[in-house]
């Protein structure tokens, strides 16, 4: 399969789900009352921006492209599947960790992990800044900035 196909199906159907979302944004969330954003905001805000970008993909995967070789199953190289295979199962490992130990530790965890076995990095410094940077980052703005739930934990509690 060429990339211009391959594109064109990918836009085609990244531009489906996002008219889609449009859809159910409109249906299912009120407007705002009398605010500038108000709930629908974001979510629509998201729609459209997926939309403009498939837009974008159909549009450049129908200009003529310099043909490429074609690449098989066989020409893949031997660690991607490895690699793709630990990243999903290092995500469902990290959804089942949520509950148990709380979204700060679970997400420092899974960062070191995937950092480490994965993505191979052995400097120390840089694995323990990303995974620390990252989960509390991720917690200032979600829980405290935006109001987010996060899992708290139920064998390891923490609270800010």
């Amino acid at each position: 399969m060429s990339a211009s196909l391959r594109d064109r199906i990918a836009g085609t159907a990244l531009l489906v789900v996002a008219l889609v979302w449009i859809a159910l944004v409109y249906q299912t969330i009120e407007p705002s009352q009398g605010t500038e954003a108000g709930p629908r905001a974001f979510p629509l805000f998201f729609g459209v921006v997926l939309a403009g970008l498939s837009l974008l993909l159909l549009l450049q995967s129908l200009r003529p492209a310099v043909p490429e070789p074609e690449r098989g199953f066989d020409a893949v190289v031997p660690g991607e599947l490895t690699a793709v295979a630990a990243t999903v199962g290092g995500l469902v490992v990290y959804a089942f960790l949520l509950e148990p130990i709380g979204f700060i530790p679970s997400t420092v965890l899974i960062v070191v992990a995937l950092m480490a076995f994965v993505l191979r990095i052995r400097s120390l410094l840089l694995i323990a800044g990303m995974a620390i940077g990252l989960s509390l980052g991720s917690y200032i703005v979600f829980a405290k900035l935006l109001g987010t739930y996060l899992a708290p934990g139920t064998l390891i509690t923490i609270y800010f």
